[in-house]
């Protein structure tokens, strides 16, 4: 995702996120919970590098790389156990 600023995972526990969900479409929100799903099961069996794009309430799109994910319903923990909303997520890259 171009114009996105990198991040460490280390870092996300500096950022606000907003109550809203990013994503206005139902079918949007659909396909970023099947991406995670697929993030998911790629980082923790193969061990591969997955990019989570954030947007911050002042619209700024961040990124963060992890080989490391879980996904529940409303969050993300990547690896060193850092939690970002679902609802902050833009895309996610596999």
């Amino acid at each position: 995702m171009k114009d996105a600023r990198i991040i460490s995972p280390s870092d996300i526990r500096l950022y606000y996120f907003g109550s809203k969900d990013v994503l206005s479409q139902p079918n949007e929100r659909e396909s970023r919970s099947r991406k995670l799903r697929q993030a998911m099961v790629l980082s923790n069996y193969e061990h591969q590098a997955v990019s989570i794009y954030i947007q911050l309430p002042t619209g700024e799109t961040l990124e963060t790389r992890s080989d490391q994910l879980d996904f529940a319903e409303d969050f993300v923990i990547v690896g060193g156990g850092y939690a970002i909303p679902v609802s902050a997520i833009v895309d996610v890259e596999v």
